[in-house]
């Protein structure tokens, strides 16, 4: 769009006038966003960095080599097929005339056998956060029909857009350049230097304008921070936010905080008093929640068989109808398979395997939460529970709450298939 009031033209200029991107910072970029891999074959291993490759007598599938020529590292990959692409995002973080700027440099690595791999590397994004913490964006233009909301037009140029957050100011890099330019009142705000897994547009923004973000990340809350900035759970006046000052003057570090919140939860049903720090600071955290999980799934089987059956029957006709576009998603790699769960008798069911609270907290009563469970081998290992307001998992747990050995595949197949979620949607608008 044209810049047309003062602010927009003065962000325009700004924008003119920031120095070009460097050939130093993009190799550097480059060798700490990607992995390098090679190639196995029946009697030899192609080394995709430098081209080299080698013989070897090893007939088992390796994992890690290391090149004969580079002396690189590798990783073996089995996604070769005439070549192997990848795309990842670095941030050159600066300020000018009080504005925080957030510079996002999309970088393609292109690697072929025999052949030197290389990059191609182009500025995409640039952020203007003010000191309220109200955004602009100037960026190139993106591919209109495309399904990916980042597929960039590479030749378009950097222009302003009316709309300064829609999902691609989300774009979290894998690398941020050292040699940061702050504002001071961000340094003030409790930011030294540390994003805590959260892109640093996003954090910047909500420690400029939300006081409990502030907060959180001067009393070195990390996970509640992160799990705030995600959510929007925690009010001024809400229970989490009391209890949580109570952690805060109590010197108590949350470190799960969705285990957390659901065990606040649980304190509030069974009327516990939240204002003490004897509950809601307890030494160990999963076991206070696993105890007082356990005690309310026996309270729920204490009601008749008739009288559970009507409740079961009424909270699924409201389920049908609030998540009727997802039933039947199903997806599957190798050997695991995710699906919507489709019945409050299988939250009940998922409760009872992995121990936890997805059937006792009522999350199929969560309009925001889209919950699916993992099997691997047909044997129930994790529960996912995505978020509908920005397509992002919030959490991936199996048995008592924890992350089980597949839980990196099980969080990657999910991401993948992220677009048909998105695509049902859209189906129901």
């Amino acid at each position: 769009m044209i810049p047309k009031t003062a602010l927009e033209i003065k962000i325009v200029e700004l924008s003119k006038n920031l120095p070009q991107v460097t050939q130093q910072q993009n190799e550097l970029a480059f060798a700490k966003c990607f992995a390098n891999y090679a190639v196995q074959s029946r009697k030899s291993i192609f080394c995709l960095e430098c081209g080299y490759d080698w013989k070897t007598n090893d007939t088992k599938k390796l994992k890690k080599v290391i090149c004969e020529r580079c002396a690189k590292s590798l990783v073996v990959t089995d996604k070769y097929s005439n070549g192997l692409k990848e795309t990842d995002y670095y941030q050159i973080i600066t300020s000018a005339d009080n504005f925080q700027i957030v510079r996002m440099i999309c970088m393609t690595k292109t690697m072929r056998k025999n052949c030197n791999s290389s990059y191609f590397a182009h500025e995409v994004m640039q952020l203007f956060i003010d000191e309220f913490g109200k955004t602009r964006t100037i960026s190139k233009n993106v591919m209109g029909m495309s399904q990916y909301y980042d597929q960039w037009i590479v030749y378009s140029e950097l222009s302003l857009k009316s709309k300064s957050e829609n999902r691609r100011f989300y774009l979290s890099p894998s690398y941020v350049m050292p040699n940061k330019k702050v504002l001071p009142i961000i340094k003030r705000n409790g930011f030294k230097g540390k994003f805590y897994r959260i892109a640093p547009q996003i954090l910047f923004k909500a420690i400029l304008s939300d006081s409990i973000a502030e907060t959180l990340l001067k009393a070195n809350q990390q996970d509640m921070l992160y799990y705030h900035i995600r959510n929007t759970s925690l009010k001024p006046t809400g229970t989490y936010w009391n209890a949580i000052k109570i952690c805060i003057r109590n010197n108590y570090q949350i470190k799960d905080a969705k285990l957390w919140i659901d065990y606040i939860d649980l304190l509030e049903h069974f009327m516990k008093d939240i204002r003490s720090p004897k509950y809601v600071c307890p030494l160990d955290l999963k076991k206070a929640h696993d105890k007082l999980m356990a005690k309310k799934v026996k309270e729920i089987w204490k009601n008749t068989v008739e009288e559970n059956k009507k409740q079961i029957d009424k909270n699924q006709r409201h389920y049908f109808k609030a998540k009727k576009q997802f039933l039947g998603l199903v997806f599957t790699e190798k050997n695991i398979s995710i699906n919507v769960i489709e019945t409050i008798k299988e939250f009940l069911e998922e409760g009872c395997i992995h121990n936890h609270c997805v059937f006792t907290n009522e999350y199929y009563k969560k309009q925001n939460s889209l919950i699916l469970s993992a099997k691997v081998n047909g044997v129930h290992t994790e529960t996912i529970q995505v978020s509908l307001e920005n397509l992002e998992i919030l959490q991936s747990r199996g048995k008592g709450n924890k992350a089980t050995k597949y839980n990196k595949e099980i969080i990657k197949l999910v991401n993948k298939n992220l677009p048909q979620i998105r695509a049902r949607m859209k189906t129901a608008c």
